[in-house]
């Protein structure tokens, strides 16, 4: 029986980070003290200037807190807020936390499922449903009309 390989790997997405945005991280992350309470300051300073977090900045923000990687990265994946993946241009998000579904956050996905995603909770229960932009601003007790109306608008 032949023996069976695996495809090649596809290009790394952390590959793809503008290296101006990475030493903007950088120079962000490295003003914070370095101390393991700096943590969540790194991770936001690194987000801040990337847009998302990639493997280089989890590595940045490991290496200057002196927080082991895997620490580091199972933190990242408990904030909702963090994106440890490439944010899709133009796709906003729409909360899918209990108080938001409750709300009729679904609905609003599934009206507009081409330009939304459902994502973890934001934390915003008091203004369920809420949306998120694509510039990372939030709108909350969103109705249909209304982010039928800000999609329109926006690119």
């Amino acid at each position: 029986m032949p023996e069976q390989t695996s495809p090649p790997p596809s290009e790394d997405a952390a590959s793809a980070v503008d290296p101006a945005l990475l030493s903007a991280a950088t120079a962000a992350v490295t003003a914070l003290p370095r101390q393991r309470d700096q943590l969540l300051p790194a991770f936001h300073a690194a987000h801040h200037a990337i847009g998302w977090l990639p493997r280089p900045a989890i590595e940045l923000v490991a290496s200057h807190t002196r927080v082991p990687v895997s620490e580091v990265y199972a933190t990242a994946t408990a904030y909702s807020e963090l994106r440890l993946e490439a944010p899709v241009p133009g796709q906003w998000q729409v909360c899918g936390g209990l108080s938001c579904q409750l709300a009729g956050a679904h609905a609003l996905h599934e009206g507009q499922a081409e330009r939304t995603t459902m994502v973890d909770c934001q934390f915003l229960c008091a203004l369920a449903p809420v949306v998120v932009d694509d510039h990372e601003g939030l709108h909350g007790r969103m109705t249909s009309r209304v982010l039928g109306d800000l999609l329109e608008d926006a690119p």
